[in-house]
């Protein structure tokens, strides 16, 4: 009591609480934090990643859009076709299904599918052997070079259907039945009579002659000399196959340009 008999009471204090530590952002969302920044690095690089390869692949789709632009002179159509053939980006399959499209010129055609490799043949060799046998529609050019990637893929160890090859045996072009013939003998426990056969067109007088040479140099190498051989066969093939030397009268590759040839004095 105070001095006057009343009660005492002391004055109204204000409860002070101190505040709590403040936690950290890793403490307040614990591995959430780091998943999420683990998620924006990946999106900032993938977008980098697109944007990169939209830039890379420019060139290509110039090359395309020409390619298929009919309102273009046909040498640089041409040109566009010799351009995607030597672009690492463009993938085998895309050269095939470029190569099939009439509207494009035919020498654009043939310069496209002769990029096509042992790779394609690879990732499926029955339907590969089987469009080249069985496409009845396709031009002699055509065909002859779409089967020479059966060859690169026999000479790299490749199994492919005799019954397959056989089909494309007789279908009477004589410089394409040679290219079927070296797959042929290249194939596991190969009939013996294959290679008597290519020895033998090789032997005689004849327009085919030469590449039947050239295949029976090949056989006897070894695996980087086949390849070599089949180089050579294929540019022989360029200029000794009636369907073939018909597309290119009156151009010329001048190294990674094509041109119109000079007219012969």
């Amino acid at each position: 009591m105070n001095s006057n008999g009343a009660p005492f009471s002391f004055p109204s204090l204000p409860i002070v609480t101190p505040d709590p530590p403040r936690k950290s952002q890793a403490e307040k969302y614990g591995s959430l934090l780091y998943v999420g920044l683990g998620g924006l690095v990946v999106l900032l690089a993938l977008v980098g990643w697109f944007g990169y390869r939209v830039w890379t692949m420019g060139p290509v789709w110039r090359n395309v859009y020409v390619l298929n632009d009919r309102e273009a002179p046909e040498e640089r159509r041409i040109q566009a076709a010799l351009d995607l053939r030597r672009e690492p980006l463009v993938e085998p399959w895309q050269l095939w299904d470029l190569s099939l499209h009439r509207e494009l010129p035919d020498l654009a055609r043939y310069i496209l599918a002769e990029g096509v490799g042992a790779d394609l043949v690879a990732a499926d060799p029955l339907g590969y052997v089987s469009a080249v046998a069985r496409s009845e529609d396709w031009p002699d050019w055509l065909r002859i070079v779409l089967a020479r990637p059966l060859a690169y893929a026999a000479t790299e160890g490749h199994t492919l259907s005799r019954e397959r090859l056989a089909e494309l045996c007789r279908l009477g072009d004589p410089q394409l039945r040679l290219w079927t013939l070296y797959a042929l003998a290249l194939q596991t426990r190969p009939d013996p009579a294959t290679k008597a056969e290519i020895e033998r067109v090789a032997a005689e007088p004849g327009p085919a002659r030469e590449l039947a040479q050239l295949f029976e140099k090949a056989l006897a190498a070894d695996a980087p000399g086949r390849l070599a051989a089949l180089d050579e066969a294929t540019a022989w093939t360029r200029t000794h196959h009636p369907a073939v030397s018909r597309l290119w009268n009156g151009w010329t590759l001048q190294g990674d340009r094509i041109e119109r040839a000079a007219p012969s004095p």
